[in-house]
């Protein structure tokens, strides 16, 4: 945030804010030459001679983001880390190592203030959860980034085929750290709660995105050195049939095909495997690499449902929309987060729907209250209605 404030024009104050700015430049620069000098003193004290080939490399690396000065003492803060850079994918890592310790710390204040405030709202305390939940993801997202970025570099390893994968993965961590303080948005005493958190949301947001634009510049020069054409996935990307390039051939038949054999059948009458979507999801396989497809008879189903991140490569499939409706009416004037409002939440990757409809019911004067959000990547909704009066939709993975 930038603050703007009205200049005076007496010459004195002028003087004087010249000092003060002149003062703290060259102590930007003094911070900027200590945490360099202390990345290649760790080199030294280890007996290398490449101090000064190191110190090259933190610089460039940490160059090409957007807080440099916060890159620079992240390597000066993992010194037997920072003793073995020999290129900018090693400065990658140390900071995103730096930044899953971070995330870790992060998590337990959040806890530990969810515990010590007693007279919480029901709000405040839904939005302290919803950030914990964040966090997780926000782990989780780093996590898998780590593994991705072992594999970078090896014989058969393709980057063009992980690149957009990673982005998405980094760039969902970042906005995981806005979406965490959106939950406390809603009035003062939500925003006093919230006000605790900022700092530590706030820096855990700028080391990601420090992670993700060195991994964007590392990236976009080795391709650009290799020849490749490869092109970012976009969301609205697609191809001569209309549909997005990431969607395989056999999803778009499943999609669009007059039948579809499920492998279990929710039905409200009782004469399906389940009465409940919640209980289909729920006993539906984890980590799924294939698809897995639950049928949803015609029928209002009153009820929040989430698939959470473990459910993998799901489907709904309705009988029509206006005709399976997954309808609830969670709100932020009657106590929920906008997060937590949501009738449907998608956090597993790969989730499919068609011939749904997703309904949120609250009225104008409830505020927001989504009736999808999405938080899982490759990702597809065909044939159907989404239904609210604020923040119908909500894409949190963006």
């Amino acid at each position: 945030m930038v603050e703007y404030k009205n200049m005076h024009s007496d010459e004195n104050k002028h003087h004087k804010k010249r000092k003060i700015f002149l003062f703290f430049s060259l102590a930007s620069l003094l911070v900027v030459a200590i945490t360099v000098a202390a990345v290649v003193g760790s080199q030294k004290s280890k007996g290398g001679g490449g101090g000064s080939a190191a110190q090259a490399v933190v610089k460039s690396t940490c160059a090409a983001t957007l807080y440099p000065e916060l890159c620079l003492s992240t390597i000066a803060a993992m010194p037997e880390a920072a003793s073995r850079i020999k290129s900018s994918k090693d400065v990658l890592m140390t900071a995103l190592n730096y930044t899953i310790t971070t995330v870790g710390h992060n998590y337990f204040t959040v806890k530990k203030l969810a515990a010590k405030r007693k007279s919480l709202t029901v709000r405040e305390r839904g939005a302290l959860h919803d950030c914990l939940e964040m966090i997780d993801d926000t782990l989780d997202e780093l996590h898998d980034s780590k593994s991705e970025l072992k594999n970078y570099g090896l014989k058969n390893y393709s980057l063009s085929d992980h690149v957009d994968k990673l982005k998405t993965l980094l760039s969902a961590a970042q906005t995981n750290q806005e979406s965490c303080l959106d939950g406390f948005s809603h009035d003062g005493a939500d925003k006093k709660v919230g006000s605790a958190l900022l700092k530590g949301q706030m820096h855990v947001f700028r080391l990601c995105s420090n992670v993700l634009a060195m991994f964007k510049n590392i990236t976009d020069a080795e391709m650009a050195a290799n020849g490749d054409s490869f092109v970012e996935r976009r969301l609205g990307e697609e191809n001569e049939h209309e549909w997005p390039k990431w969607l395989s051939a056999g999803d778009r038949r499943l999609l669009q095909a007059s039948t579809v054999t499920p492998d279990v059948t929710v039905a409200a009458d009782g004469s399906g495997n389940y009465r409940t979507i919640s209980a289909a999801v729920e006993a539906a396989p984890e980590r799924s690499t294939r698809r897995y497809i639950i049928r949803i008879k015609a029928g209002a189903y009153r009820e929040n449902v989430e698939i959470p991140r473990r459910k993998t490569n799901l489907m709904f499939v309705g009988d029509g929309r206006g005709t399976t409706i997954i309808t609830a009416s969670r709100n932020v004037v009657d106590g929920s987060t906008t997060f937590n409002s949501a009738t449907v939440a998608v956090v597993g990757d790969g989730f499919l729907a068609r011939d749904v409809t997703f309904q949120n019911t609250a009225g104008p004067s409830k505020h927001q209250a989504v009736a999808l959000r999405v938080n899982a990547d490759l990702s597809a909704f065909y044939r159907c209605d989404m239904l609210a009066y604020q923040d119908t939709f909500r894409d949190s993975r963006l």
